[in-house]
């Protein structure tokens, strides 16, 4: 996509792909990753849980709960503004 002199990128011209050379931090980075986790075989990544545990539970009965509560008040306020609407509608 060709640019014009108009359209220039607000932090300037910085190139639109990566380099393909890798720094040395980053390569030290890694192979020092890659050592790591050969050295210990038996650690393995935590499985996610199928089941809702017990905090995950409240926390979705609480957010239901608050869902109802919001939706009552939502309906009394809304019949209270219509009484209203016609006690000053009557004068």
């Amino acid at each position: 996509m060709p640019e014009s002199e108009d359209e220039k990128d607000v932090l300037g011209n910085l190139p639109r792909r990566r380099p393909g050379i890798e720094s040395k931090r980053r390569v030290k980075a890694r192979s020092s990753k890659q050592k790591s986790s050969a050295a210990r075989p038996g650690r393995t990544e935590p499985q996610p849980h199928s089941e809702p545990g017990e905090l995950e539970q409240l926390a979705r009965a609480s957010a239901k709960l608050a869902a109802e509560a919001a939706g009552v008040g939502l309906k009394l306020a809304g019949r209270t503004i219509g009484g209203l609407g016609m006690v000053v509608g009557r004068r």
